[in-house]
């Protein structure tokens, strides 16, 4: 699986020094196991929150609306990277593999968004940890761009039964995700949520140049200007179909729900993406 990411590794051998932003670890330094703490939800009048039984206990107090999504937990294994945690939930011919940010204790960042996406029919959300996070177990050096394998493994499980397929990153993930659209053209889209564009002026994917499928490119103006325009340059610079969309503020994960984990607009712009609705 090496050879499917050459494109990209000379151009990222950097990313491995990246930074995300909104308090995220560096996007391929040394992963940290410990699980991050879990936020004291807010609301919960409105909306109550408990701990998932099983395997996804590890991700701490959920909104009402997860616990009753029909999360799945299983591993995909391959001889060759190893063993990868992933969720699965819903059904459909679309499936969305969802890539995490570094913070959030891996794919549990993603549950609330998920159960959302899950919650109309026609849509299958395939969550995996990455390597060095949550509960993967992978071979060798698979920090920065080598994280492209876990998700190629996660890609082969999602195609066995779908015609669309389309992964979606947020913050560290956002950046695999670009650097997966790179190697991979028989997506059918890639999100980014806020993932670094650049690192000492060496540009992600080549500015968007060596993008294969259109893509989403989501970045908020607190990320600074040249964070902004680098995103809209890699969705202009990417084949034709693609979008890129602001916000005021936010990062990653933030820009798609709020505190009390309910959908903010970009929520429905993204979950309309993932499904090729115009």
């Amino acid at each position: 699986m090496r050879s499917r990411i050459g494109a990209v590794t000379t151009i990222l051998t950097t990313l491995a020094l990246a930074g995300c932003g909104g308090g995220d670890d560096p996007v391929g330094g040394t992963p940290s196991r410990t699980p991050s703490p879990t936020p004291t939800p807010t609301g919960q009048a409105d909306q109550p929150w408990r701990t998932l039984d099983g395997p996804l206990g590890r991700c701490g107090p959920q909104p009402a609306d997860v616990a009753d999504a029909g999360f799945t937990p299983t591993t995909l294994t391959d001889p060759e990277v190893g063993s990868i945690a992933a969720v699965t939930a819903g059904s459909g011919s679309t499936v969305a593999v969802l890539l995490h940010q570094t913070d959030g204790n891996g794919l549990c960042g993603w549950l609330p968004y998920a159960a959302d996406l899950v919650a109309e029919p026609g849509l299958r959300v395939l969550a995996i940890d990455l390597c060095g996070y949550g509960e993967s177990e992978c071979t060798g050096d698979r920090t920065g761009a080598h994280q492209v394998d876990a998700v190629e493994v996660a890609l082969a499980e999602a195609r066995r039964d779908s015609s669309r397929v389309v992964v979606v990153g947020a913050s560290m993930g956002g950046s695999v995700a670009l650097m997966t659209a790179a190697t991979d053209g028989d997506l059918a889209g890639a999100v980014d949520l806020s993932g670094p564009v650049d690192w000492d002026g060496i540009e992600v994917v080549d500015g968007g140049r060596e993008l294969k499928v259109p893509v989403l490119v989501a970045m908020a103006d607190s990320e600074g200007a040249d964070q902004v325009d680098a995103a809209r340059e890699i969705v202009e610079q990417a084949p034709e179909g693609g979008r890129f969309v602001g916000a005021e503020s936010g990062h990653g994960y933030d820009l798609l729900l709020d505190a009390d984990a309910r959908p903010l607009p970009l929520a429905r712009t993204v979950g309309d993406w993932i499904r090729g609705r115009p």
